[in-house]
């Protein structure tokens, strides 16, 4: 759907933040994915009126779904979308 391409490229802006080109994506685990999509569905968006996705998804299918797929809520706070977050050299 094209009205959503836009938010998809701010999750892909996210993702490029963490996960700079040159690094070395071999140390890449589904522990690690499930860590920086925690982090980036905790960021409010506008588009959610001040929500986050993890609010939003949360809302709509309850926390039980997003344990079952290890995604976590991380307080506004302690948020990051550095390359630190995953560690990969």
């Amino acid at each position: 759907m094209s009205s959503q391409k836009p938010h998809v490229e701010n999750n892909h802006i996210f993702v490029r933040d963490i996960i700079k080109k040159k690094a070395k994506t071999n140390d890449l685990t589904q522990d690690k994915l499930n860590l920086m999509f925690s982090h980036i569905n905790s960021v409010t968006r506008k588009s959610l009126g001040g929500k986050t996705p993890y609010e939003a998804f949360k809302f709509f299918y309850g926390k039980e779904t997003l344990d079952k797929l290890n995604i976590q809520e991380i307080a506004k706070d302690k948020v990051t979308l550095q390359p630190y977050l995953l560690n990969l050299k």
